[in-house]
């Protein structure tokens, strides 16, 4: 008889589940997890069950009367196929971290965070030298091209990099699955970004006439390259998070960052103009594109293990395709207002009006980075019907992402004026009330809204969604356009974002069997804003005496972050298991803190 050991596990989130299970096996995971034929005992195989601690699994066989060890080790494995779950599959299922740093949803999460945070820190840092070394025409002419980048790479992606987090854990019964789904996703992304360079290419002529912008002719088709290649290599992140290798991946994309902002950098402070940045981007593109490929070349899930019979292109489209349409329509509407302006509008008011509609990155940073580790971590406990453990997951990330956003909301609204001239110079003055109405959008990034259709595998309810919430970006921008001039597209679209978070929330609510009161920690919010708005008072008295902008600027955001602690800690913000978090990742940032 096959004995077992009993061991405590981790829920999908990495949270203790408090209960015990046995570990069995099946017979071809023998060798692939390292298991000796004669006693079967587990080479090194571990199963952490907090963080830095983790118990060594074994598994012993006792050979019968007339039996030789091995018989008895054959013996084992038939009686473990008996079992319901496979060791490995109960592993992957229930998210049991092989390594202390990504033993729970907080850490895998934080991890991404830190990584975004110093990726768009300095791509945010980005527009405030080139509008220093740019004319206000050149720099247009830099965001016009970055409008229809993002424009076609949010659509010809076709939804494929998303689906990798469903298919994964779809395809990870078969011995092939998961290198034939990466494989496949590359060869479609490659086609899909061949097709998207020509296109644009050939589109110049009639980009540069509708943008009112003759420079646009002479810089996209070499442009059009970049935005191909760029397209080809937009998986990688999330294979590797599907892969649990957080800690590789987001080093990697570091890396490109600094590949990219130094190269611009460099190339502006030896006085090259906009034709060298273009170029440059090229060879980033393909830099980062030839050094992506073969890191998916590597490890169990390698591409060279992919099999042609197992290819499945009809399911994967089938899944990917709305998601597709629902990223197209949706970045239409996000897009709508700066393409509004940049046809009705000169170059130069492009350039202030981007300005005024920067976007700050606490999405990509904090709300994305949550997502993409929800949508590797929901779908095991979506398959076991453990929706309550879904509802608190999904909770606890709001209320976590409350922490950071509401602040962040207050005091952007409170210092936008000298933000903006500090960091962008007085003669973007006029940008600040653009900038005024595309805050509104922020409180918004505190919900994970996209989420749970998706890891329920009702991509369609996010395309109807969104398409309703673009029509309505469509109308209202048309009428409010006449209305407030420069200011109605960007009003038009924090309307239709608010309508669409509603109509996600709605959908959230009926799919998870939900109330309002489930879903939303108001009272925690509620703390949050109160501590934050305790936050920004004594931090504008202390800038208002501060006659330099950067100065003030900055003496501002320090007296507020430190009061804003200062209150959370006062009203509750933050829990014992927020503080253990801090500290745990203080501990791994500065090794000499205790």
């Amino acid at each position: 008889m096959l004995g077992v050991r009993r061991i405590k596990l981790h829920n999908a989130a990495g949270l203790e589940s408090g209960r015990q299970c046995a570990v069995p096996l099946e017979r071809h995971q023998c060798l692939e997890d390292g298991i000796t034929a004669v006693g079967f005992r587990v080479r090194s195989l571990k199963l952490a069950t907090q963080i830095g601690r983790s118990h060594p699994v074994r598994l012993a066989t006792r050979p019968k009367d007339g039996q030789s060890p091995w018989q008895a080790g054959v013996g084992a494995v038939g009686s473990a196929e008996r079992y319901a779950v496979s060791f490995v599959s109960l592993y992957r299922q229930l998210s049991v971290a092989a390594k202390p740093l990504m033993a729970s949803l907080s850490d895998k999460a934080a991890l991404l965070i830190l990584a975004n945070t110093l990726k768009y820190a300095v791509g945010f840092a980005l527009p405030m030298v080139l509008v220093r070394h740019l004319t206000q025409g050149d720099y247009g002419t830099y965001q016009q091209l970055s409008l229809i980048a993002n424009f076609a790479t949010g659509i010809m992606v076709l939804g494929l990099p998303t689906s990798i987090y469903y298919f994964y854990h779809l395809k990870s019964a078969e011995r092939s699955g998961r290198p034939t789904l990466i494989a496949q996703t590359q060869l479609l992304l490659l086609a899909s970004g061949a097709l998207t360079a020509v296109a644009i290419a050939l589109a110049a002529p009639l980009l540069a006439r509708r943008m009112s912008n003759a420079r646009l002719l002479e810089l996209l088709p070499l442009y059009s390259v970049y935005v191909g290649l760029f397209i080809a290599g937009e998986h990688f992140m999330h294979v590797m998070i599907s892969q649990n290798r957080y800690l590789g991946a987001v080093t990697l994309e570091l890396a490109e960052t600094a590949f990219r902002v130094g190269g611009l950098i460099v190339l502006l402070a030896l006085g090259f103009a906009l034709p060298a940045i273009v170029i440059m981007l090229v060879v980033y593109a393909a830099v980062r594109l030839v050094g992506r490929s073969y890191w998916l070349w590597q490890g169990a899930d390698s591409v060279r293990h992919a099999s042609a019979g197992g290819r499945f292109l009809g399911a994967h489209l089938a899944y990917s395709l709305p998601l597709a349409a629902t990223s197209g329509i949706g970045l239409i509407g996000g897009l709508l207002d700066r393409g509004i302006v940049a046809m009705a509008f000169t170059p130069v008011d492009y350039a202030i009006y981007s300005v005024g509609a920067l976007e700050i990155p606490l999405d990509t940073i904090f709300q994305v980075s949550v997502l993409n580790v929800l949508r590797a971590s929901l779908p095991p406990l979506i398959a076991a019907g453990r929706i309550d453990e879904v509802i608190r997951i999904w909770r606890d990330s709001v209320r976590k992402l409350a922490i950071i956003i509401v602040p962040s909301f207050t005091f952007l609204v409170c210092f936008a004026n000298r933000f903006i001239t500090t960091l962008f110079t007085s003669s973007y003055a006029a940008s600040v009330h653009v900038f005024h109405i595309y805050l509104l959008v922020l409180p918004q990034y505190m919900l994970v809204l996209s989420v749970v259709p998706q890891v329920y595998g009702r991509t369609r309810l996010n395309l109807y969604v969104v398409a309703i919430s673009v029509a309505s970006n469509a109308v209202l921008s048309l009428i409010l356009l006449r209305q407030m001039g420069i200011l109605g597209p960007a009003t038009a679209l924090v309307c239709s974002t608010y309508l669409s978070s509603l109509l996600f929330f709605i959908v959230t609510m009926r799919l998870l069997k939900a109330t309002p009161a489930q879903l939303l920690p108001l009272a925690a919010i509620g703390r949050t804003a109160l501590a934050a708005v305790l936050a920004v008072i004594p931090a504008v008295a202390a800038s208002s005496v501060i006659d330099s902008g950067l100065v003030g600027l900055v003496t501002g955001a320090v007296v507020f972050g430190v009061a804003y602690l200062f209150a959370g800690y006062l009203v509750g913000v933050f829990n014992a298991s927020d503080i253990r978090i801090a500290r745990s990742w203080i501990r791994r940032l500065v090794p000499a803190v205790s």
